[in-house]
């Protein structure tokens, strides 16, 4: 692989830097890989402390992510490396760097022992979550990502790439390179595109009303991983997304194995009757009308429906380039100039993904109050996921994390504002935003969990250098939201009246972590991971804060 530019590695380290200043890392591959992690799955990066396992013994293995699904799962592992010289990138990837994830996961598959007995916290969390994800019988699909701005694989390290994926079906590696990060750098905020597609018959469904425009037809699906791919058929267009509402697992990874199974099999004619088929937004879109097989072409244009197909066809192409020749795509296609009416149509097609429910509110009158009502403290709330990027960090706040803030805080769940942070826009909505809330009090709520996170990163920089062996901190990586918890708790015992800020802040940050320590310290055979998702952990901590006599009315308030 040809090294990097001069300019594509100062564009690359500049990101890098400012990844390791926002997040407290000591080593700029850790900073390297947060961006790589970030592009891979967008969205993530407040389970970076969950994710990032490098650190001492960390096996090799730098992050470990779960993607977990109703009957299977996908499980990414990171190995990251970092040239800090354009002069070193020319560096490949050695035999000792990959034989080191690949006995990791022969032990991971073998259950042995050693590897239970092995490792940083972090890393026995996520192994003893794979584990019990094989007890529980789900099926496992394991990637591993490897990833630097240097050369790829030195030859014989490519062989034990090779035979591990040979002994093991279920495991698929990549390499995620420097070039790839400054693509997906460069096409960050590029404009939607004109395309093309092959059109199978002469068959268009049609239909024209005023200010927009429709039809349905079928594609030859090599025309379409055509149009979606760079020049290397395998590289998605991750722009071309962008108005897609469902989660965007990266240009490499999120596809369907029932999508690609179909595809790929003597079947593949029934592709069209068994799939959804996708659908795109654009500003005009014309063909040959009586033509048989023509061209349909459109202008400035969007895939709002359909990520995991595309990439689930991406992948059938790669694993067999013959596998298309006989598959047909359902595409659907609206053209207008009306941006409310594509946001419709982006919203009314994902309107049945689990996922998509603060989407579908992000428009909600009490969503558009409260952006006024932080507007005029100087705070730019954002409704939408970084509706408002371009504005100073320090002054956004995001509508998901508020409601995960208030559902720990006020309403005392701080087990559920992890794993049901959906129902946040969902059925808790209007409980979470209730209109009755002080803004200046929301804002020192918000800064107060920023303190949190703010020694939750400087932890993670600590966990980077040296083991963390009854470091009260550690409890901070999976429950952060119990530590706000315990902040309430502690608030209302002290019986101020506003919440401290500052220094006053900082130390019932501190006070709550001991709590939750002093609460949790005696579950050793839990998981960190199992525990922080348990009501049984907001009990103990409730029982370990009011041994300290709060007042009776107090408790009531709180209970």
């Amino acid at each position: 692989m040809k090294p990097i530019s001069k300019m594509d590695w100062d564009i690359i380290d500049a990101r890098v830097a400012k990844a390791c200043d926002r997040h407290q890392f000591q080593k700029k591959t850790v900073g390297f890989l947060a961006i790589v992690i970030d592009q891979i799955f967008p969205g993530h990066e407040d389970q970076l402390q969950e994710i990032i396992t490098d650190g001492p013994d960390d096996r090799g293995v730098d992050a470990i992510h779960i993607v977990e699904g109703e009957n299977s799962a996908e499980v990414f592992l990171f190995q990251s490396k970092y040239r800090e010289s354009q002069a070193t990138c020319h560096k490949t990837i050695n035999d000792a760097e990959v034989l080191k994830v690949s006995l990791f996961l022969n032990e991971l598959f073998d259950k042995a022992d050693a590897l239970a007995d092995s490792g940083n916290f972090r890393l026995q969390e996520a192994v003893r979550r794979i584990w019990e994800l094989h007890d529980k019988g789900k099926i496992c699909r394991y990637k591993v990502i490897f990833c630097s701005n240097g050369g790829g694989f030195a030859t014989s390290a490519q062989g034990i790439i090779d035979s591990v994926k040979a002994s093991h079906s279920s495991v698929s590696s990549e390499f995620y390179s420097g070039h790839d990060v400054v693509q997906a750098m460069a096409i960050e905020g590029r404009d939607a595109e004109d395309g093309q597609l092959q059109v199978i018959g002469k068959e268009i469904l049609e239909r024209s009303d005023g200010d927009v425009r429709g039809a349905i037809a079928s594609v030859d699906a090599q025309s379409f991983v055509d149009l979606i791919t760079a020049e290397d058929g395998e590289t998605i267009k991750r722009h071309l997304f962008d108005d897609n509402l469902r989660v965007f697992l990266g240009a490499k990874g999120g596809y369907n194995q029932a999508i690609i199974s179909t595809a790929t099999s003597g079947d593949s004619y029934l592709f069209w009757y068994l799939n959804n088929g996708v659908t795109i937004t654009c500003k005009s879109f014309s063909y040959n009308k009586g033509h048989t097989n023509p061209k349909l072409v459109f202008k400035d244009f969007q895939i709002v429906n359909g990520a995991q197909t595309s990439h689930s066809l991406v992948e059938a192409a790669r694993t067999n380039p013959e596998a298309l020749a006989d598959v047909v795509v359902m595409v659907r296609m609206y053209a207008t100039d009306r941006a409310d009416i594509a946001e419709r149509v982006a919203v009314a097609t994902n309107s049945q993904a689990r996922i998509q429910s603060r989407d579908l509110m992000s428009n909600h009158e009490t969503l558009k109050k409260l952006e006024l009502a932080f507007k005029e403290r100087g705070y730019f709330f954002e409704r939408k996921k970084n509706m408002h990027s371009d504005k100073p960090e320090e002054n956004r706040i995001d509508a998901l994390k508020l409601g995960q803030i208030i559902l720990s805080y006020e309403l005392r769940e701080p087990d559920k504002a992890k794993t049901e942070s959906d129902s946040i826009f969902d059925s808790r909505f209007h409980q979470i935003f209730d209109n009755r809330q002080s803004i200046d009090e929301l804002i020192r709520l918000y800064q107060l969990y920023e303190i949190i996170e703010q020694m939750r990163d400087g932890y993670q920089a600590e966990f980077a250098s040296s083991p963390e062996s009854g470091h009260e901190h550690q409890y901070l990586v999976y429950g952060h939201w119990f530590v706000l918890f315990a902040c309430k708790l502690l608030h209302v015992k002290s019986q101020e009246q506003q919440l401290p800020t500052g220094d006053d802040a900082r130390a019932l940050v501190e006070e709550a972590i001991r709590r939750v320590a002093a609460a949790c310290s005696q579950q050793k055979a839990v998981a960190h991971y199992q525990m922080f998702r348990s009501p049984r952990t907001k009990e103990r901590i409730l029982g370990e804060i009011s041994a300290k006599q709060i007042d009776f009315f107090d408790l009531l308030a709180i209970s």
